[in-house]
């Protein structure tokens, strides 16, 4: 109610006769002197006494209404001049249910203005498609999944998931101060959520999590036989072969006699392939090519055949004699052989390597399959034309440049 100042002032000259000439009143008069000591102290008055003691006053706590938490999303868009911006709009719903394009682009709001930031506008572009279809296809399985789960508990489950989800927001309250408006605050900082959009977002991996359960693990069951047919079929990463490591030096005949010579009495009296080599001018101190060994050693490499009975017999460190190869000179040697440990399937830690790995491959193939049924029996509206929305109002907030 709005009061003009002229009826203010006739109400306050009221509280005495009209035309009287007598003593004016004041607030004091309608005080009782006897409860003067009950009267709650000024500001200054409380703060002279507090530093009297040696104390501080609280800072005053200032928390984020809901409005102002809605509006976050909308000020971290870097709107241009000219340029209109769609803040929020409906986008489309699933099983009734509403949903907004905030719900898709605010966990994407962070990255893809880095992205602007940092990527030419047309490879931006491309990656902010990806992202809101991905990101609107998990909000559309999660509410298909959270709405199949809820249906499919008993009303004990039901039951125990409040007492459940009552213990767990005592517990972010207890571990937030114990305060309800501190875990709030506390929450908004940490998570940017307040607590019942943080209860919320819990019940829901409950839902997602215990539904998957159900329907997946049972075909996560593996057996001794599924263990050793993996085994078999990937038996040379549990037994690879030995890798061989082969050095060559090859010098022409004519014109550097003298220097074979030289080389060859070297080699003979020990000296290292790579020291020889090098000084020989070959590339990579004389390393050649690796090979898996074959079963059958040397003589299966895969070299030129005028090769082989120069490699034959010799072991890691040992280099050949010289031999002559139309114009050339040449020395081999088997700089190193590397045989990795086998790993066989008696060692527990291989047969936890392979249960873990089938079941985990077992489990993403019946969770897609799974997945594929939820969207087909769901409830929602035209996915691409969803898609097509949310796109549009992502793309509104970052205009080519």
């Amino acid at each position: 109610m709005t009061v003009a100042i002229g009826g203010l002032a006739s109400l306050l000259v009221g509280c005495g006769p009209a035309g009287s000439s007598g003593p004016s009143l004041a607030v004091g008069d309608f005080s009782d002197p006897a409860r003067a000591g009950e009267q709650r102290p000024s500001r200054a008055v409380a703060e002279e006494a507090l530093a009297e003691s040696g104390l501080r006053a609280a800072a005053p706590i200032r928390y984020i209404t809901p409005d102002e938490q809605d509006l976050e999303t909308f000020f971290s868009v870097e709107a241009v001049e000219g340029h209109p911006v769609v803040v929020d709009s409906l986008i489309g719903q699933v099983n009734g249910r509403p949903i907004f394009a905030d719900e898709v682009l605010a966990p994407l709001m962070d990255r893809l203005n880095a992205m602007y930031r940092d990527e030419p506008y047309k490879a931006f572009r491309e990656r902010l498609i990806g992202l809101v279809i991905d990101q609107l296809r998990a909000v559309i399985i999660n509410e298909l999944i959270v709405a199949e789960s809820r249906a499919s508990l008993s009303s004990e489950q039901q039951g125990g998931l409040l007492a459940f989800m009552d213990s767990l927001r005592e517990d972010a309250v207890r571990k937030r101060g114990g305060v309800k408006h501190e875990a709030e605050r506390a929450l908004l900082e940490e998570e940017g959520k307040t607590i019942d959009e943080y209860m919320d977002a819990e019940r829901q991996k409950i839902l997602i999590g215990e539904l998957l359960r159900k329907k997946i693990s049972p075909f996560t069951v593996v057996s001794w036989r599924d263990i050793e047919r993996e085994y078999r079929a990937n038996l040379k990463s549990y037994q690879p072969s030995a890798t061989v490591t082969l050095g060559r030096i090859r010098l022409r005949t004519e014109g550097n006699e003298a220097q074979i010579s030289l080389l060859g009495e070297e080699l003979k009296a020990g000296e290292p392939f790579a020291v020889v080599a090098e000084q020989a001018g070959m590339p990579d101190s004389g390393v050649w090519e690796s090979f898996q060994m074959p079963k059958d050693g040397m003589a299966g490499l895969p070299l030129a055949d005028f090769y082989i009975p120069h490699m034959e017999g010799l072991g890691p460190g040992q280099t050949s004699e010289a031999f002559a190869r139309g114009r050339w000179t040449i020395w081999v040697s088997v700089i190193e052989v590397n045989q990795p440990p086998h790993r066989s399937l008696d060692d527990s830690d291989v047969q936890r390597q392979l249960q873990r790995q089938i079941a985990v491959e077992r489990g993403q193939e019946e969770e897609s399959r799974f997945i594929g049924q939820v969207l087909q029996r769901g409830i929602y509206d035209d996915m691409e034309m969803m898609a097509e929305r949310a796109v549009g109002i992502a793309a509104s907030r970052f205009p080519p440049r």
